[in-house]
């Protein structure tokens, strides 16, 4: 059963997954568990020795299995790749629970940070992104290379296309949910906060940049600082240029 959607915490954030971890064991009619090698127990009684080989035996080839998709240097920390199905490139999934419970392919230098970084995480992750605390939990679009660079940057993207070298900043691209991202646009602190629009190539590039947008965003457009802000008109390319240039918009600008 997928895990319920994640509560927000009471600043705004989205805490890790908290899911279920390891499989306690559970006393039986049949066995019951002693002090031992196996798991700080044993099985006691036939039936439970007979249990325990194949048991053994299917999580060795687990492991075996786990550890083919994982490259150099990658799923390092505390419950790193725990419950991991996605091929992880090198240097990638580090930190606690880096890409804990995640589906999505990881490429090389990806998804690194203190905590939680691509953690739940179902989306493919190109070389170099991901990277931060938080930066894509939960995240369910392809991301590019070089993108999501910054704590929480697209954290719970619901399904959104990213492009190379984009969504980049503290915030950036938090909780997205527009139909896709271009290369190069998104970069400031929280650009692309919770917007909804889909974002051209080279837009919504400032702090505050295309915050709250409802509104699809041209090539070129949406460039400076709150540009952009709490727009819910059509902006066309090369539109909205300039320090809070559109805030507040609601008109279309072809």
């Amino acid at each position: 059963m997928s895990p319920a959607p994640p509560q927000l915490f009471d600043n705004g954030y989205y805490p890790a997954y908290a899911g279920p971890r390891r499989r306690i064991p559970q006393k039986g009619k049949e066995a019951t568990m002693t002090p031992g090698r196996f798991d700080g127990g044993s099985c006691a009684g036939e039936q439970g020795r007979r249990a325990a080989a194949p048991l053994v035996l299917v999580l060795v080839f687990a492991a075996l299995a786990w550890a083919n998709t994982v490259g150099k240097n990658s799923c390092v920390g505390q419950d790193a790749c725990t419950g991991n199905t996605g091929a992880v490139g090198n240097g990638s999934c580090n930190g606690i629970e880096a890409c804990f419970n995640s589906t999505g392919n990881v490429k090389n230098n990806s998804c690194n940070g203190d905590i939680f970084v691509c953690a739940g995480n179902t989306g493919a992750v190109g070389n170099g992104s991901c990277n931060g605390d938080i930066a894509c939990d939960f995240n369910q679009g392809a991301v590019g290379n070089g993108s999501c660079l910054g704590d929480f940057a697209c954290i719970v993207n619901s399904g959104a296309t990213i492009g190379n070298n984009s969504c980049i900043g503290f915030d950036a691209c938090f909780v997205n949910s527009g139909v896709t991202i271009g290369n190069g646009s998104c970069l400031g602190k929280e650009a692309c906060r919770e917007n909804q629009g889909a974002v051209g190539n080279g837009s919504c590039n400032g702090d505050f940049a295309c915050d709250s947008n409802q509104g699809a965003v041209g090539s070129g457009s949406c460039l400076g600082v709150a540009a952009c802000l709490n727009n819910s008109g059509n902006i066309g390319p090369g539109q909205c240029i300039g320090d809070h240039v559109c805030e507040n918009n609601t008109a279309n600008k072809p």
